[in-house]
């Protein structure tokens, strides 16, 4: 069972906004589509907002509490935006439960195309959970996701590739908890830049005929920004390494029989520089 959380909402935009997105908006779009893909999975799933409403804590947390019970079989997923000038999405659980969900849910994300910059929990000064979502849910195992850097040049690219990340969530949520998994026919494509249907089809493994009968259009104008539906093409499966303490790009390289150049190339870095908890891409030796 799922319970979805919009984070903000109403007279509250939220702190993750940019002039591309507002983060109430983008936290809501996530959400029903999650909501949907939930559905269509046959999961149990419903949702604290499913407007544009303003949601008070004490409110917010009566409906997750009150959707499925206070239940330790429940998941409630809390999406946000984040901002403060980092890079990557941030997954914060509750002091009560550990990081198994967050590392699934991050390891999805990470093949979507997102990095993690941070999986934490956060203690009030009484040793119970600091953030309310947590604190007054349990035993409900709640988390929020954060999905980027509002004001992040880098995380700017979560204006287009939302659905992806979205997606990403599902699948982790769906395998963690040992329920079915399929992979939608279609999903959303956010229009690019410079796109063109030929470019989208391209992508997307199909024609640009088919988008245009997908979506019952009738010419191949598209603009920036412009919500299209594609057929979905899975990330692809690869091997990957969580940077450990006293970890090196060398000693990585080393382990896994290829360069440090290889290395790096495999995952656009310029510098052999990690930090901890990075998840890097090994390529193929």
């Amino acid at each position: 069972m799922i319970v979805i959380d919009p984070g903000h909402g109403g007279s509250d935009p939220g702190g993750g906004s940019n002039d591309l997105w507002t983060e109430k908006d983008m936290n809501l779009d996530i959400s029903k589509y999650q909501f949907d893909r939930f559905n269509q999975l046959g999961i149990p799933v419903k949702m604290t907002r499913y407007d544009d409403i303003t949601l008070p804590p004490k409110k917010r947390v009566e409906v997750i509490n009150g959707a499925f019970g206070q239940s330790e079989n429940v998941i409630t997923l809390s999406n946000h935006v984040n901002s403060g000038g980092g890079t990557g999405a941030e997954f914060i659980h509750s002091v009560h439960d550990d990081d198994s969900l967050s590392d699934t849910l991050s390891n999805e994300l990470f093949k979507a195309g997102q990095s993690t910059r941070a999986i934490y929990d956060r203690e009030n000064r009484l040793g119970n959970d600091f953030y309310y979502i947590h604190r007054d849910t349990r035993p409900i195992q709640s988390i929020i996701v954060e999905y980027g850097f509002a004001d992040t040049d880098s995380d700017r690219k979560l204006y287009y590739e939302w659905p992806n990340y979205a997606e990403a969530i599902v699948k982790g949520t769906a395998e963690y908890s040992g329920l079915p998994y399929k992979a939608p026919k279609y999903i959303p494509y956010i229009v690019r830049p410079n796109d063109s249907l030929f470019k989208i089809a391209q992508k997307s493994n199909t024609t640009p005929e088919n988008i245009l009968k997908i979506n019952d259009l009738s010419s191949d104008m598209l603009v920036d920004g412009q919500k299209i539906m594609v057929p979905y093409v899975a990330p692809k499966d690869f091997k990957f390494y969580t940077v450990k303490p006293n970890d090196s790009a060398f000693l990585i390289a080393q382990k896994y029989g290829i360069s440090v150049t290889e290395l790096l190339n495999a995952n656009n870095l310029s510098s052999p520089a990690l930090e901890v908890g990075q998840k890097i891409i090994i390529p193929s030796s």
